[in-house]
């Protein structure tokens, strides 16, 4: 049975996908223009970028458990908040898709088809690495919730099928990464599209969270920072 909405959650899920397809890319954009400016010269720009992406985006997934508060015809299971099946199952597959993950990023570094201006969200220090850390595991539990979990419950409640919510759901979290750079969109799809399969495949959303913020930490992580030579050559601001 398909989950039923309240009208105040539908509004609310309606606000929410205003606001990744509206806001989110203009103000993403731009604040990620500011952070790009200022990494070098103004302190505590970095952590102070993270500390607002990490706050909407727990605020994000706060709505979407309050839409289902506020809905007596839907529950957490719903948003694929269960640990129902075959974990060894589930466990092989999430290995597979981290270490594919690992590989395609591998591979999009290499080609140039990373997002525009990777460099700004690499940590330099112990510090800002804590940060880093913090919004990938935020976005694997924030993104999930609201992209994965509500867009296509929300989507399956008015009627539409169920790889039809999906498919507009992974449109939505597509966009919401405009900020990135139209080259890296196509990765942002494809990561996204993995998520969908991991979720939709198990009917819970623990696999996907965890792969997503895995392979958040290994970009964020495990990226090298570029050397100084090879940053003043793209025009970006050396470390000071």
């Amino acid at each position: 049975m398909s989950p039923e909405f309240s009208m105040p959650a539908l509004a609310l899920a309606f606000l929410l996908v205003a606001y990744y397809l509206c806001a989110e890319p203009l103000w993403g954009k731009r604040a990620y223009e500011r952070l790009e400016r200022e990494r070098d010269t103004v302190p505590g720009a970095y952590t102070r970028f993270l500390s607002l992406g990490m706050a909407v985006s727990w605020v994000a997934a706060g709505s979407a458990l309050l839409a289902i508060a506020l809905s007596p015809g839907a529950g957490l299971a719903d948003l694929g908040m269960t640990t129902s099946g075959d974990w060894s199952t589930y466990a092989g597959m999430l290995v597979g898709m981290v270490i594919a993950g690992a590989a395609v990023l591998l591979v999009a570094r290499s080609r140039g088809l990373t997002p525009q201006g990777v460099d700004a969200l690499l940590p330099r220090n112990g510090r800002e690495r804590r940060y880093a850390a913090g919004i990938a595991v935020t976005a694997g539990i924030c993104e999930e919730i609201v992209f994965r979990g509500l867009f296509i419950a929300v989507g399956v409640s008015l009627g539409l099928p169920l790889y039809v919510a999906a498919g507009a759901s992974l449109a939505i979290f597509t966009l919401a990464h405009l900020y990135q750079g139209p080259k890296a969109m196509a990765g942002v799809a494809l990561m996204g599209l993995a998520f969908t399969y991991l979720y939709l495949s198990t009917g819970s959303l623990l696999v996907a969270v965890i792969a997503h913020a895995a392979l958040d930490l290994r970009a964020l992580l495990l990226t090298p920072t570029p050397r100084r030579a090879d940053r003043t050559s793209e025009n970006i601001a050396p470390e000071v």
